[in-house]
């Protein structure tokens, strides 16, 4: 009682000091002889009414207009629209505000008073929102925002900052709400605006009770509390009350909620704003609710929804009707619960409130589940994940902790001083004294100034990440694919190997020996390149020259690229001069350049185009330029292909295989030979790369004058007529094998032959078109291929009806758990990580392809019912056999009904309903119904419920001896006996 003394004596002093304030500003009003000097005094005294009496307040401003309009005096008469209209506004009376507001717009942009201008655009923005007009509402506020900056007026952009805030922690988004709030109370704390601090302060206590930070929002509450007394301010007293009560209320202090709400309430009630008081009523049914005093609850949900239909609050109307809803369903009446429930939806969907439309559409599913309408229930649990998805998450929720802690931080310091006692924040409404302004000038530039100095640190620190970011992606990208690059060639080492030694008698192809060695080698290149790379890295890798011919060098190089370029029947130009240029250089470099620039130029062209090489040497400069017809480099690509780990492409589809070090390695080797590399492309068109080597010839061995020809390679294939493989007539389970290396394809299906048919692919693209085009009984695929990739090929079949069904085993040299998981997430059922057994490879195939006809089995003829659930491996197979037997269930008893009407209901082909069907149940359509009449059939029968004859027509048939005959088929005895 002692702390709540001195609380009550300044109350009383500043009621009694109001009063004397109101009679001296009535003694002016009488005494005034000139009307502009009695406008302004009734301004004034509409101020000091707004506290105590809005009737006479109302009156007050009313007179102010009259007076205004009378002696043309277009200045005060904005002022008094102003005034007026944010007086309607905060009543409740939204289009009257609107009409009002709009009046002194039109005055203050024609006379160009930039203040009146402002402030109407501002309370525009406000009125709309409370209208329920949020576009209307950003649209007015944002015009403010940039009229204000135009005029230099700080205090105009906060408060339109404020209104953005309002509008759009409605919609949900609160992180961009407080970073709105934080901007405008910066702003008013800068320009020591008092009341707009409070403003902000009390948004950002509701943002952070919205966040569930309770403890943060009652203590800024409170600070717009203490601030609101000091300036004797109602409406802000009163909003801190109901925001402290819903605090309590979220901190399960019910006791403490339920007397601030009852305050509110009265302060509402006093002010006459009626918008409020049902906002009051509502939270009041709240704690009623958390006290399991559900028919307390419904009386001040019915009284908020009452209050909120006579004030048009479209947004109110929407949460009351939902919670008026919920009580009904807690005391048992359904059919009213779904009916305020559809009123809060439509109010949601025209106001474009998200998260009340979120909450509806949960409960009317969970409703219309618990009636049996599962169409309606179902309809809207879709909209209810569609909305969640779209809503704020934990991650914006903590986003916005991290926003409210860096304003915390920033402002502790200039907070302390301003509300370290009721005196200070007085003062702050007076002049400041020149020094006081001085000092906050020079404390000002001081925090600009190490504000300057922390952002230039900031970004250097954050360029430095990024640059390290970006290197480490390069690294993760090399590592992924250089693992590539080596699991698929140990695979096609190790399968052979390990049949040799589960067969020790057998001999292994010359194929496959060719196979090995040509992998072994790609290893081998590979792990020497790595290591050139370290030598380099380290300053270690020497030239080690010996003399010899050059041109004969580079022509035996240019020549090992004879046999790949007529196995894909490419025009291959090499042009060497015809004489000998003796020079000591270091052959094992030389030649691993234009290995890597003729391997690079091969890799990047189709079948059938052009690669050159080309070499000459003038000026003491040997130089070597090697050109393709193939796709080309991009202009913004360009640059970069030298750099150690880039690729071109480097997505799940690329083309051609590659680890991104070979045109850098060419480039460090070429440079350690004091040499250079140029390149220029053009999509579609080409790559052209040229070295220049500076060479000294030697002249004092003798030349030799013979003709230097390009070696012919004799082992290069010649070519072979085109012969039409015979097609595989085996009855065996058919296999799409989707794998864009050949090696890897022809070892796959060299293991698979025996047990099964295999159709290769050659790509993602091909597998699925063949896929499509005769479903098969398993796929296996490889993840990384141009064109189309695994993950892609897997997400194709598994959401189309016509293939969902296929089993699909996923193949990729990508070992992460992440790979996995993304690989099992797109449907894939299995999954296999190179090198691999192939006996895992055969195990696991025929375990899939076995569990597929188990399903089938479980259809089984002797069954009356059966499960979707049981025999379907995925929600899509799942979906489609319900559609299915919800469509014979209502339609077997119809002797009309046949396939022809399935195929017309479910909307598919007569060979994709066939080919869906026997893949799930071992049944074709026909049989399908059919023997879906016979178990109903069985059914009646065994509960006797008519006469034979009476269920055959029940059931459909309309023949009595093809009934039986089918019947005696399907359950070995006949109708009569069964």
């Amino acid at each position: 009682m002692g702390r709540l003394l001195p609380i009550l004596i300044f109350l009383i002093a500043l009621s009694s000091f109001s009063q004397s304030k109101q009679d001296s500003l009535k003694a002016v009003l009488a005494n005034a002889s000139r009307d502009s000097v009695r406008v302004r005094t009734l301004h004034k005294l509409f101020k000091e009414y707004q506290k105590n009496s809005l009737e006479k307040a109302e009156e007050t401003i009313l007179q102010a207009i009259k007076l205004s309009e009378n002696t043309n005096e277009n200045l005060l008469l904005a002022q008094s629209y102003n005034l007026y209209g944010s007086f309607l506004r905060v009543q409740s009376r939204e289009d009257s505000a609107i009409k009002v507001l709009k009046k002194s717009l039109e005055i203050s942009r024609d006379q160009n008073f930039n203040k009146q201008h402002s402030d109407a655009l501002v309370t525009l923005g406000h009125s709309y929102w409370q209208k329920g007009d949020f576009e209307k509402a950003k649209e007015y506020q944002r015009m403010n925002i940039e009229f204000a900056r135009s005029i230099g007026d700080s205090i105009q952009v906060a408060s339109s900052y404020i209104g953005l805030g309002a509008i759009i922690s409605q919609q949900g988004e609160y992180t961009q709400a407080m970073k709105y709030y934080t901007m405008a109370s910066d702003i008013f704390l800068q320009s020591n605006h008092l009341y707009g601090y409070r403003v902000a302060v009390g948004n950002i206590g509701y943002i952070q009770r919205s966040l569930e930070n309770y403890d943060s929002a009652i203590e800024y509450l409170k600070k717009s509390d203490s601030i609101s007394h000091i300036l004797d301010d109602a409406m802000g007293k009163a909003s801190a009350t109901y925001d402290l009560s819903v605090a309590f209320r979220h901190k399960g202090m019910l006791d403490s909620a339920m007397t601030y709400i009852l305050n509110a309430i009265d302060m509402y009630n006093e002010l006459g704003i009626k918008k409020r008081v049902s906002y009051g009523y509502f939270s009041k049914a709240e704690i009623h609710r958390k006290k399991e005093d559900f028919k307390a609850a419904l009386k001040d949900y019915q009284t908020s929804l009452g209050l909120s239909i006579s004030v048009d609050d479209s947004v109110q109307i929407g949460y009351s009707s939902m919670a008026v809803a919920d009580m009904h369903e807690a005391l048992g009446n359904d059919e009213q619960s779904i009916t305020y429930l559809e009123n809060a939806a439509k109010v949601a969907q025209r106001m474009k409130l998200d998260i009340l439309a979120m909450d509806v559409h949960d409960r009317l599913a969970e409703r219309h589940a618990k009636n049996g309408d599962m169409a309606k229930a179902y309809e809207n649990l879709q909209k209810f994940v569609v909305l969640k998805d779209s809503l704020y998450t934990k991650e914006k929720r903590e986003l916005g902790s991290e926003i409210e802690a860096k304003y915390q931080n920033e402002q502790k310091t200039k907070e302390i001083e301003l509300l370290a006692s009721e005196k200070e924040l007085q003062t702050l409404q007076l002049n400041k004294r020149e020094n006081e302004r001085n000092a906050i000038i020079a404390f000002a530039i001081l925090v600009l100034l190490l504000a300057g100095l922390l952002y230039n640190q900031y970004r250097i620190k954050q360029k430095s990440n990024k640059e390290l970011k970006e290197l480490d992606q390069l690294k993760s990208n090399f590592f992924a694919n250089i693992s590539h690059e080596f699991r698929t060639p140990l695979t096609l080492i190790k399968g052979p190997i390990e049949h040799l030694e589960q067969n020790p008698d057998e001999k292994l192809a010359r194929e496959d020996i060719k196979m090995i060695r040509r992998n072994a080698n790609k290893v081998l290149g590979l792990v020497n390149q790595l290591l050139d790379l370290s030598r380099i890295d380290q300053g270690k890798l020497q030239l080690k020259t010996t003399e010899g011919d050059v041109f004969k060098c580079l022509s035996a190089a240019a020549a090992s690229f004879n046999s790949h370029a007529a196995q894909r029947n490419m025009d291959y130009r090499v042009e060497i001069p015809n004489e000998v240029l003796w020079a000591s250089f270091d052959r094992d470099k030389l030649e691993k350049v234009v290995y890597n620039l003729l391997s690079n130029a091969f890799k990047f062209c189709e079948d059938g185009e052009l690669v050159s090489f080309e070499t000459s040497f003038i000026d003491g400069e040997l130089q070597i330029q090697v050109s393709d017809s193939g796709r080309g480099i991009s202009e913004e690509k360009l640059p970069f292909i030298f750099d150690r780990f880039y690729q071109v492409d480097s997505s799940a589809t690329k083309d051609r295989e590659g680890s991104g070090i070979g045109l850098s390695l060419s480039k460090d080797l070429i440079e350690l030979m004091d040499g250079t590399i140029t390149v220029s492309s053009e999509e579609g068109k080409g790559t052209y790369f040229t070295v220049q080597i500076p060479i000294e010839k030697i002249e004092t061995r003798q030349r030799r004058q013979k003709k230097i020809e390009t070696p012919v390679d004799k082992d290069a294939p010649k070519p072979v007529p085109f012969d039409l493989a015979k097609p595989d007539k085996r009855n065996l389970p058919r296999i799409v094998l989707v794998e864009d290396n050949e090696d890897m394809r022809q070892f796959i299906r060299g293991h698979l032959l025996k047990e099964y048919r295999v159709q290769e692919a050659i790509n993602g693209q091909d597998g699925l078109k063949k896929t499509m085009a005769n479903p098969p009984d398993l796929v296996i695929t490889d993840l990384m291929m141009p064109k189309m990739d695994g993950i892609d090929l897997c997400k194709q079949l598994k959401t189309k009806v016509e293939t969902s069904h296929i089993p699909i085993i996923m193949l990729t040299a990508r070992a992460g758990v992440e790979n996995r998981i993304e690989g099992l997430e797109t449907g894939a059922d299995d999954y296999l990580t190179k090198p691999f057994e192939a006996k895992e490879l055969l195990v696991r195939t025929k375990n899939l392809i076995e569990q597929r006809r188990k399903l089938r089995e479980l259809f089984s003829k002797s069954k009356t019912t059966v499960d979707p659930k049981e025999i379907a491996v995925n929600s899509i197979d799942q979906r489609f056999l319900e559609q299915v037997l919800d469509l014979l269930e209502k339609e077997h008893s119809n002797p009309n009904f046949g396939v022809a009407q399935m195929q017309k209901e479910l909307a598919m082909s007569k060979t994709q309903l066939h080919r869906k069907i026997k893949a799930l149940t071992d049944e074709t359509p026909s049989e399908l119904l059919r023997n879906f009449r016979l178990k109903r059939a069985a059914q009646l029968l065994s509960q006797k419920a008519d006469t034979v004859t009476q269920i055959a027509y029940q059931v459909g048939f309309n023949n009595l001896s093809y009934f039986a005959k089918c019947f005696k088929e399907l359950y070995g005895v006949s109708p009569s006996s069964y």
